[in-house]
């Protein structure tokens, strides 16, 4: 009954809905991106662009949100980081050119920023050791939920009411939870803003978490798995480029999402009874085989058969990460952990969709694909030292 009234009780399920819409906005981009290369003449590179901003935007306040979860409540933060992201999603149905979109996705960076190292501190210190990895599953599942449907939903959109008016309608949802956040209830926090001294506290716990060399390894396998970052933006545009229609496309991208619904709980249930380097190992492992096959997948079929598993291997493998981070680490450090946790993953992965769209404008989807599959493999033998 316990173990019950933490998942229900707490405000996991809100935190686990705003981590859905989060992810809800980054999934619509790439059903968009055939129609803004069409309508705006941009390469690939462009496009990577746009979401290195997105990525790089927010990813470089990770550290920061994570340590003003010590100060102030996290609803607070999750709430109105939610509500400025969707309005600046909104920003994107007025632009003219390439740099009017890159301004709207660099400033939604901003206000995703609270949600991953906020989130998953505020998860870690809801739950018991023996419920954390399955507690952080559920909260990557239903973050999935949210990138499966909303490729779904939004390819129906976009043959009906355009891109524009697709991308208005999805800000509805983060405003109403955004401001829900407000009325959970949440203890005070223990510790008390003070300026400077704050900071220089900050960077006292940067420099002592660091010191711990198990931290440090698993930090390197995040800096690793970050160049692989994006990777699926390219799918629906790959797709298409291999003679599919954009609502084919979409269909597609949804399957690879949904295939990744319940691996986030698969992979979290399994590192919680075995060793949970070997399924970071496991997964990536697959992952590597799975990006190497994808462009040499000629027809929807085979697609499909590539498509499914890759989703499945690649999502929600980080969940078993934050479970080993926060199974090793002082309770009174998380927020620390995981904003630097999170800042190498978003800071270093908004470089690798530049990567990728630069291999495609160059090369060829072949070789970002292969590109994708090195680093997969590379993130396998560097997981093999988390012990």
């Amino acid at each position: 009954m316990e173990k019950r009234s933490r998942f229900l009780d707490s405000g996991f399920i809100l935190v686990s809905i705003s981590h859905a819409l989060n992810h809800a906005y980054e999934s619509l981009l790439p059903i968009l991106y055939p129609l803004l290369l069409s309508e705006f003449g941009l390469s690939y590179s462009l496009i990577g662009v746009i979401s290195m901003g997105y990525r790089l935007s927010g990813g470089s306040l990770q550290l920061l949100m994570g340590f003003l979860g010590r100060f102030f409540r996290r609803k607070y933060l999750l709430g109105f980081g939610l509500i400025w992201q969707s309005i600046s999603n909104s920003l994107m149905i007025f632009s003219q050119n390439f740099s009017h979109i890159l301004l709207s996705r660099s400033l939604a960076g901003i206000g995703s920023s609270p949600q991953h190292p906020t989130g998953s501190s505020y998860i870690a210190d809801t739950f018991q050791k023996n419920q954390l990895g399955k507690a952080l599953g559920i909260n990557l599942v239903i973050a999935s939920l949210g990138r499966f449907i909303t490729p779904f939903i939004g390819s129906l959109l976009l043959v009906t009411i355009g891109w524009r008016l697709t991308a208005l309608v999805f800000t509805i949802p983060g405003l109403l939870v955004g401001f829900l956040f407000l009325f959970i209830a949440e203890k005070k926090r223990l510790e008390r803003w003070s300026g400077l001294s704050s900071f220089k506290i900050m960077s006292k716990g940067v420099t002592s978490v660091l010191k711990d060399k198990l931290v440090l390894t698993v930090m390197i396998v995040e800096m690793i798995m970050a160049f692989r970052v994006g990777a699926s933006d390219f799918i629906p545009s790959f797709l298409i480029k291999a003679g599919l229609t954009p609502l084919e496309a979409g269909f597609l991208f949804t399957a690879y999402l949904g295939a990744g619904l319940p691996s986030p709980y698969v992979w979290g249930y399994l590192s919680d009874k075995f060793e949970r380097r070997k399924i970071v190992m496991l997964a990536m492992g697959l992952a590597a085989f799975l990006w190497y096959l994808l462009p040499y997948s000629e027809n929807y079929i085979s697609l499909l058969m590539v498509l499914v598993p890759l989703g499945f291997a690649c999502q929600g493998v980080g969940g078993v990460i934050q479970a080993f981070v926060a199974e090793v680490t002082l309770p009174e450090n998380r927020d620390i952990i995981y904003g630097i946790y999170y800042t190498l993953a978003f800071t270093l992965g908004s470089f690798s969709p530049v990567i990728i769209g630069y291999l495609a404008d160059s090369i060829g989807f072949q070789a970002s694909f292969t590109y994708v599959g090195i680093i997969s493999l590379s993130a396998v033998i560097a997981a093999y030292f988390m012990k």
